[in-house]
């Protein structure tokens, strides 16, 4: 397969990946809009079902650029060419990196999801920021949680910030968007999985909360925090800062305990590893 052109403003393809970058509600919900290099070779390495790719005229120039069209075209995925100034119609970057593509992504519910043993799960309450949401779905995968839920009222994470920010483990990890708080405390309850409310001051540290037992780490609003009565019930956890500081950045105070969570784990993980080792001797 080889590259074809595109010319028209109108193309179908191009109206299409414009509508998903847009956020429009005219937008297919099954399709997403990877853009920027690193993201791209994520989505290459997943192994994600790209439906088809649009690419500046400058592209191909690195030898990255070359990797990943040569990928491309090797499975047979439609690849297009476009003008400069084309691009920039389609892209939501100020200064994009020339390419973008469309990927399937499937719709999840919570019944859709297959729990790995001791889960760790993040649910973003409310947050309207894309960029925090992206880097809160790239810590929870890094962190090795289960997967991700978003409530209503959270901006979509198929946000082309929210990708890029999430550095494509958007791709990576299950996610269950807009859920109902309520079906999202009673899933929790149904698989004995506890919940953390966090809040900027009360509540036990962080540090001291059992994070090695199966748990979902809740987070909300950037402005407002936490504000949905349903999960009123869970327990609250907060990080210690010093005399002055009102609160961190909801990405970063996400990302603190899920690492928390990991350091846990990993911890009587290691503890476990040793312990048989001694068994050995």
């Amino acid at each position: 397969m080889t590259v074809s052109p595109l010319t028209s403003k109108d193309n179908p393809l191009l109206k299409t990946i414009r509508l998903i970058v847009s956020g429009s509600r005219r937008a297919p919900v099954q399709l997403a809009a990877a853009e920027g290099i690193r993201v791209l070779e994520e989505v290459n390495r997943i192994g994600c079902e790209i439906k088809a790719v649009v690419v500046a005229e400058h592209f191909g120039s690195t030898a990255r650029e070359k990797k990943l069209l040569a990928s491309w075209l090797s499975r047979g995925i439609p690849t297009h060419t476009i003008g400069e100034k084309l691009f920039q119609s389609v892209s939501d970057v100020q200064t994009p990196q020339g390419a973008i593509a469309l990927i399937k992504v499937p719709k999840r519910t919570l019944n859709d999801i297959v729990l790995t043993p001791h889960p760790l799960i993040l649910c973003a309450c409310e947050i309207q920021d894309p960029g925090n949401l992206g880097t809160l779905i790239r810590a929870a995968a890094a962190a090795g949680a289960s997967f991700v839920c978003t409530s209503k009222g959270t901006v979509s994470a198929k946000n082309p910030k929210a990708i890029r920010s999430s550095a494509g483990a958007f791709f990576r990890l299950p996610l269950v968007e807009h859920s109902e708080p309520s079906d999202f405390r009673k899933y929790c309850e149904a698989h004995s999985i506890q919940l953390y409310r966090t809040d900027t001051r009360r509540g036990m540290p962080y540090t001291e909360a059992d994070l090695l037992n199966p748990c979902a780490i809740l987070v909300g609003n950037e402005g407002s925090g936490m504000k949905e009565d349903a999960f009123a019930a869970a327990s609250a956890i907060h990080i210690p800062m010093a005399e002055g500081a009102e609160s961190l950045n909801v990405a970063m105070a996400g990302s603190i305990i899920l690492f928390e969570a990991f350091r846990q784990r990993k911890k009587q993980q290691n503890a476990g590893s040793n312990a048989a080792d001694k068994r050995e001797c």
